[in-house]
């Protein structure tokens, strides 16, 4: 079935694709308050009652009406169109419109986006959140477009937390546990620094992997733990704060680029308040989330600052990875934006 479907997709992209290139040699006038029809789709592997979720359908909601009902948009949540690397290809080759994810989705085709998988960069929310608005992200979307998208913002799930089945008070606890993490060399390393065994697993296969006893823990931010019920299957929730759940809105970088300009400065216009909406609602969406694990019987565990430390030195190996892949140039342009955040 999901092959039958991005096999539509795909026919409907290439039939948009050539109507965009015949309509760049031949542009046709738009008026400012009127926009050419558009049926766009966009995906996600989160469920529908995530922030990323919101997000778009408010993109969405605002897109169709402000265009007079001239473009929708399609929200394909929970993998219906492929895992997140399977959506991400079909969002670069066009066949999907728009994607959400967090930035270490995007890192096999942006590396530079890995700058954002530094273990321990932020002290707190609100210093992430500051450097997210800030002119750090005007570099990376010059990273972004050479992959193949346009960055349309960031919004945010607060921090990663870890849950396993095993109490975790200090690093010590987390010898040997295999801990699910994405497909991402930077987590893989985090993890066997603080002596755990790092599973690398796709998303869609925890639950299952946790039931089975193939992993004994996980690690994402609140809202996918109550997205995919993991607090019914884990008996504690461990605040690492290790890493930001950066979410990411982007769209097919060729895509737009074609549009017309009063449909681009649409886009970005939508975009931007629905970013600011996701934003508006994290702190209440986050405490939600948290009530609920509390409810299923999650004991929250909240680490001592020396054990947050201790976190900190061990993610060391990381900071020297990303140095060597990416530069000192970005990595201190982004140290630099993080400790401004101080201020």
């Amino acid at each position: 079935m999901r092959k039958q479907l991005l096999a539509v997709l795909t026919a409907a992209a290439l039939a948009v694709s050539v109507t965009a290139c015949a309509s760049e040699k031949e542009p046709a006038p738009v008026a400012a308050g009127e926009y050419p029809e558009y049926h766009w789709n966009a995906s996600m592997t989160v469920a529908d009652t995530t922030i990323n979720y919101k997000m778009v359908e408010r993109f969405a909601k605002l897109l169709n009406e402000r265009s007079g009902g001239s473009i929708t948009v399609d929200i394909y949540p929970g993998g219906q169109l492929g895992n997140t690397t399977e959506f991400t290809e079909a969002v670069i080759g066009g066949s999907i419109d728009f994607g959400t994810g967090m930035t270490t989705d995007l890192v096999d085709f942006v590396p530079a986006l890995g700058i954002f998988d530094i273990p321990n960069l932020f002290d707190s929310v609100e210093q992430m959140r500051t450097v997210l608005s800030g002119d750090i992200t005007d570099v990376l979307n010059e990273y972004n477009n050479r992959g193949g998208i346009q960055m349309l913002g960031y919004s945010d799930a607060g921090f990663r937390q870890l849950t396993t089945n095993t109490a975790v008070n200090k690093v010590e606890d987390l010898e040997g546990q295999k801990i699910r993490v994405m497909t991402n060399k930077y987590h893989i390393a985090y993890w066997n620094a603080l002596g755990a065994s790092a599973t690398p697993m796709q998303f869609t296969e925890v639950f299952m992997g946790i039931q089975q006893g193939t992993i004994d823990g996980e690690e994402n931010p609140y809202m996918n733990i109550v997205g995919n019920n993991i607090q019914e299957v884990q008996k504690y929730v461990v605040e690492t704060n290790h890493l930001g759940h950066i979410i990411t809105f982007f769209m097919n970088y060729e895509l737009y680029k074609s549009l017309p300009d009063n449909v681009r400065e649409l886009v970005d216009e939508c975009a931007a308040e629905a970013i600011e909406y996701a934003n508006s609602i994290a702190d209440e969406s986050i405490a939600a989330d948290k009530k609920t694990c509390e409810e299923a019987g999650c004991q929250i565990i909240t680490l001592d600052e020396e054990t947050l430390g201790q976190l900190r030195d061990r993610a060391g190996v990381v900071y020297d990875m990303v140095r060597e892949d990416l530069g000192d140039e970005l990595v201190d342009q982004m140290l630099a934006a993080v400790d401004a955040a101080r201020e």
